[in-house]
């Protein structure tokens, strides 16, 4: 882990470890607060940006220019409805922690080596996390938290939650289910990295820990889809059209759900796949009045203005990534982020179909497990602070499995292959013995 730390990218190390920094360690600066993760993108953005542009092995892709419109366009929205007070603030924020980890990961993790030592970090810290996480769960009590409020005095709302007679864990995150999707993300990922079988299933065996400790349904509903993924990998593999077999089963399976049960699936997953149900059905509710309020401000979103429920739905609290993009910032922005992650993931799975080393193919195999889970998981669950920055360095990782060099240099020795091939059957074709050559052929006068 040591050799790791110093190979991989410092900028990306300070990163990844600021995630781990609690709330309570926060900057104030001009009625300004400043997470440690706020801080260091605000350190590092500016590097990384010049960096991106300057450096002749980055190419800008048409996925980077999607996700700066989209950042653009959060700004804009928030300044739209509450000024350029405190619509440009909140929405600010929200663009360094998208831009600024984006960019971060897209300009220093820039070939397999830094990957592997990227996610060997990643490894480090979820073990660190889970440290800190395991005496809350056992003990019932919320050490970090409590012990920061006493010395720095600053109160970060907690409370004692229980689950199968545990604990929910918050360790130095700002929710159980943040902590628990933090350590179950990259449980695809960090697998097909790792060659060696008795490794993978030592990561498999701590990511797996590490989320349980949270005890909450969208981390272990995501560490369930990536396990899920990996066993279907495995069997399928030596079936001819596995794409589609699997495209089939899925189709099959949805059909078969709404054949034997009276509810949507949707409604299936959210109330029988839930440690509580109350909060699976608390959820089916938010996104049906929430998109009841994205109908009704379908271009620009409600911005910070509170969105229309029912009385007794207390909490304004929206618990879906996606539906929170469309209900305060418009339908506009829900689709620049989604085109902006569909053209990553086209560029990322491209590479599958070229022959390029198997690390890279298993990579992103991995890659492209992880994006699908945290990517369903989004629809219960919304990315925030320390969430939202680092979903969007996940996605920056994956420009450097979207490298266009690579495909450019397959493209071209299939070229040189084509052409050789072709001269070779010139050099070898039989001349004809009967009749004058052709004229065109040279050699021959007209």
């Amino acid at each position: 882990m040591l050799r790791a730390l110093k190979k991989a990218p410092l900028p990306v190390v300070l990163l990844i470890f600021s995630f781990l920094c609690p709330t309570e360690f926060s900057l104030f600066l001009a009625g300004l607060r400043l997470p440690p993760h706020r801080v260091v993108l605000i350190v590092l953005l500016g590097f990384a940006a010049m960096r991106f542009l300057t450096r002749r092995d980055i190419h800008i892709q048409s996925f980077d220019v999607f996700f700066l419109l989209f950042n653009i366009w959060t700004v804009y929205a928030f300044s739209y409805h509450d000024g350029s007070g405190a619509g440009l603030v909140y929405g600010g924020s929200l663009a360094l922690e998208s831009l600024g980890a984006y960019l971060i990961a897209r300009a220093y993790v820039r070939d397999l080596n830094s990957l592997r030592a990227t996610l060997k970090v990643m490894l480090l810290a979820i073990a660190i996390a889970a440290t800190v996480a395991l005496p809350e769960t056992f003990l019932g009590k919320n050490f970090t938290h409590d012990m920061l409020y006493a010395l720095t005095g600053y109160h970060h709302p907690t409370a004692v939650q229980t689950r199968l007679g545990l604990t929910r864990a918050y360790g130095t995150f700002d929710h159980p289910i943040h902590y628990g999707t933090f350590c179950a993300g990259l449980l695809a990922l960090l697998w097909f990295s790792q060659p060696e079988a008795s490794k993978r299933r030592g990561r498999a065996a701590l990511v797996t820990g590490a989320t349980f400790l949270g005890i909450s349904s969208a981390p272990l509903l995501c560490l369930i889809l990536q396990i899920a993924m990996i066993a279907w990998e495995r069997i399928t593999r030596f079936i001819p059209a596995r794409t589609l077999v699997s495209l089939v089963a899925l189709v099959g399976l949805f059909i078969g759900i709404q054949i034997v049960s009276t509810r949507s699936v949707f409604t299936v997953i959210a109330t029988r796949l839930t440690l509580d149900s109350w909060t699976g059905f608390y959820r089916i509710q938010i996104w049906e009045h929430g998109m009841a309020n994205v109908w009704m401000h379908p271009w620009i979103g409600l911005g910070l203005a509170e969105w229309e429920r029912p009385w007794w739905m207390v909490s304004s609290t929206i618990d879906a990534f996606w539906l929170v993009i469309a209900v305060r910032e418009g339908i506009p922005a829900f689709l620049l982020l989604a085109v902006a992650i569909g053209l990553l993931g086209y560029n990322v799975i491209s590479h599958r179909k070229i022959k390029v080393e198997p690390e890279r193919r298993r990579l992103v195999m991995g890659w492209m497990m992880s994006l699908i889970a945290l990517c369903l998981i989004a629809l219960t669950v919304h990315f925030w602070n320390v969430l939202y920055a680092y979903f969007f360095f996940f996605l920056g990782l994956g420009g450097c499995l979207a490298d266009p060099k690579v495909r450019r240099k397959y493209l071209k020795q299939r070229a040189v292959r084509r052409h050789g091939g072709h001269a070779k059957r010139n050099i070898n074709w039989p001349t004809p013995n009967h009749g004058p050559r052709p004229a065109t052929q040279p050699g021959l006068a007209t």
